[in-house]
């Protein structure tokens, strides 16, 4: 007899190394490993990948699905297969997850806590914050897209309603920005819990990456913040707020529209970028040093000459000359001193 699914995480992974240390996190500090599915897209073809899962199902089967498609071309396309593996949860599946081969589960017996948090609302539409930022409150929308909660775990039947993970890069930071919307309603539809039990090791971002390639995710970052806030998106994430309100109220309410002085708000805030996005600190703290960020992240040809002046600095002892946050230069100088 094959046990119902009642967890579900969701993934991509091209690395079988990282993907089975993950695995293991969650196979070791599981009470029921029967009860949990996991779900990853993996790139088409990738054999490795494939010799992974099957070497983990033979010992535990029924345990991993996966995936394969061409959709993700450089790290910016990485939110694209995400909403293919929604439609590949189980039906008994109770709670839902979106992580990282990056992250480690560290709590025994988590599966048990989140398991404890059924039927806490009669309509089942919550979510259960984990991460780091499992505590933060927003004031301003721009917050849930720089600090969201990574590592929710959302009830199913909140997925049945919205139907999707995200429509740009992001699931977490979008889902934070459906949260954010349906606080508009009143306290009523506020539906985040904080889970302080459970923790993990990996949460930091662009961990070991070299120098180049986190030049290429600032880039990327960049883009996908300003696409995630545009009035586009920001107006689907508020559509789907409404739609979960009016699964959770008892009355039609009328829908609280975003106001098109995002736009505008947007624009302004290209010139203080890293002010606004929670880095006052930062080294780019002008208009101008902002409108030359702008235009370097839209043209990459400049890559090499940015590498080189950083290494020529680094060699020269000159790097807190430039950039005055004394984290982000040991930050910097380690990177390089390692590559």
């Amino acid at each position: 007899m094959i046990n119902k699914k009642l967890i579900s995480i969701h993934l991509n992974s091209n690395n079988p190394l990282n993907f089975e240390e993950f695995i293991f996190s969650i196979i070791e500090n599981t009470t029921n490993i029967d009860s949990i599915e996991i779900l990853v897209s993996i790139d088409l073809g990738d054999n490795l990948m494939k010799e992974s899962i099957k070497k983990i199902n033979h010992k535990y089967p029924n345990f991993i699905k996966y995936i394969e498609t061409d959709l993700i071309k450089t790290f910016a396309d990485a939110w694209r297969p995400l909403n293919l593996l929604f439609d590949e949860t189980s039906s008994s599946v109770r709670y839902i997850s979106c992580m990282s081969d990056d992250l480690r589960f560290k709590t025994e017996g988590w599966d048990k806590i989140i398991l404890g948090y059924d039927n806490h609302f009669k309509d089942n539409i919550f979510r259960i914050r984990c991460s780091k930022y499992r505590n933060e409150t927003y004031d301003d929308i721009w917050e849930c897209g720089y600090k969201p909660d990574a590592y929710s775990f959302y009830t199913h039947s909140w997925f049945k309603i919205i139907k999707l993970w995200n429509p740009c890069i992001g699931p977490d930071s979008f889902q934070e920005c459906v949260s954010f919307y349906m606080k508009n309603y009143g306290d009523k539809f506020n539906r985040d819990l904080v889970e302080n039990r459970i923790s993990f090791e990996g949460q930091e971002v662009s961990s070991g990456l070299n120098l180049r390639t986190r030049i290429q995710r600032t880039r990327i970052y960049y883009k996908a913040f300003y696409r995630l806030m545009s009035y586009k998106n920001q107006q689907i994430a508020s559509n789907k707020a409404y739609d979960l309100v009016l699964a959770i109220s008892d009355n039609n309410l009328e829908q609280i529209f975003v106001s098109k002085k995002i736009i505008l708000t947007n624009f302004i805030r290209r010139f203080n970028f890293f002010l606004h996005r929670g880095s006052p600190n930062h080294a780019i703290n002008t208009k101008v040093k902002n409108i030359i960020f702008f235009f370097w992240c839209y043209i990459s040809i400049f890559d090499d000459f940015l590498i080189k002046i950083l290494y020529f600095l680094n060699n020269k002892n000159l790097l807190q000359k430039f950039i005055k946050n004394k984290e982000q230069v040991d930050k910097l100088r380690d990177i390089i001193n390692h590559e």
